[in-house]
């Protein structure tokens, strides 16, 4: 009988090791996923950012378009008189992207308006604590186009983040860190 119990003690050890290795690599595994929603959703909201200063650059630029079309006045032609240049047609006033001229287009890739994209992607990212300033970032890109393409119907600004993770548990397994890589792309359309 002694014996038998020797080795159920056994038996119990070593599935309880089992189950607290199980238990830890569950427990780090969720974790390691938490952060990484958390990240993508950070660089969303950074991406959706720079999207905003995008966004109100059109609605600038259309606006002044619908003002200046608004204010131009046109006076009754004197029969006999040679036609005038061709007027072009103007779109209708709920046909947003048919106001954005492609000089107005070529302004929404400058670098002034690059600069103050990434200044407020970054600035998102500071408030959400994944800037380079966190020990645990390695590596920040930002792509947003520097050259106006006319064929691209859209307008895109893509994030990447490399993210140091410490492993809680790794300990175990010799793995006392990772990295966690982050990427996010919002667009708008240009047409």
């Amino acid at each position: 009988m002694k014996h038998h119990r020797g080795q159920i003690i056994l038996v119990v050890a070593v599935l309880l090791m089992v189950f607290l290795l199980m238990m830890a690599v569950m427990v780090d595994g969720a974790r390691i996923y938490i952060e990484q929603q958390e990240i993508e959703r950070a660089l969303d909201a950074a991406g959706k950012a720079g999207l905003i200063i995008v966004g109100n650059q059109m609605v600038t630029q259309v606006v002044e378009a619908q003002t200046l079309t608004a204010s131009i006045k046109s006076s009754p032609i004197p029969i006999g008189t040679p036609p005038g240049p061709k007027l072009t047609v103007t779109p209708m006033p709920d046909d947003f992207f048919s106001w954005l001229s492609e000089e107005d287009r070529q302004t929404l890739v400058a670098p002034p308006m690059q600069t103050v994209v990434a200044t407020h992607v970054l600035g998102n990212l500071v408030e959400n604590g994944l800037d380079l300033s966190n020990p645990n970032v390695i590596d920040i890109k930002i792509s947003f186009p520097d050259d106006y393409d006319p064929d691209n119907q859209t307008l895109d600004i893509q994030l990447e983040l490399k993210h140091r993770v410490v492993i809680i548990f790794g300990g175990v397994l010799n793995l006392n860190e990772g990295t966690i890589y982050g990427s996010s792309r919002q667009t708008v359309p240009q047409h």
